[in-house]
């Protein structure tokens, strides 16, 4: 089993996010899936989907946003050593602190997922 990404497939950035992580994924341990088609599958409600990537890992656990992003790129090989750095505390955080920035400041007029409340 791969770790499986949940992507807003109506976002511009989202799509685009993805592609990267595709291109990135030469080994197949990504899966990913449209909000919008897997919805019976999601592992968080629409409203925190709405905040960043969920992702469920191979193990079951899930993980949300700027972690689920981390994870996916610790996936890749060309990720992997960049992803590392981002354990690091300090990176970590403001790592982070970026991550929910940008996803509060997107268009929300074209990511808004249907159903969130926010």
């Amino acid at each position: 089993m791969r770790d499986r990404c949940y992507y807003d497939g109506r976002c511009g950035l989202c799509r685009r996010s993805v592609t990267w992580l595709r291109r990135l994924d030469w080994l197949d341990r990504l899966e990913f899936r449209d909000l919008h088609e897997a919805a019976d599958d999601l592992p968080v409600t629409l409203d925190l989907a709405d905040t960043g990537m969920p992702m469920r890992t191979a193990t079951g656990r899930v993980l949300l946003g700027f972690r689920a992003i981390r994870r996916a790129l610790v996936q890749t090989p060309l990720g992997v050593l960049p992803a590392l750095l981002l354990y690091i505390p300090g990176v970590s955080y403001l790592a982070s602190v970026g991550y929910q920035w940008i996803a509060r400041h997107r268009p929300r007029d074209r990511c808004r997922l249907p159903g969130a409340d926010t």
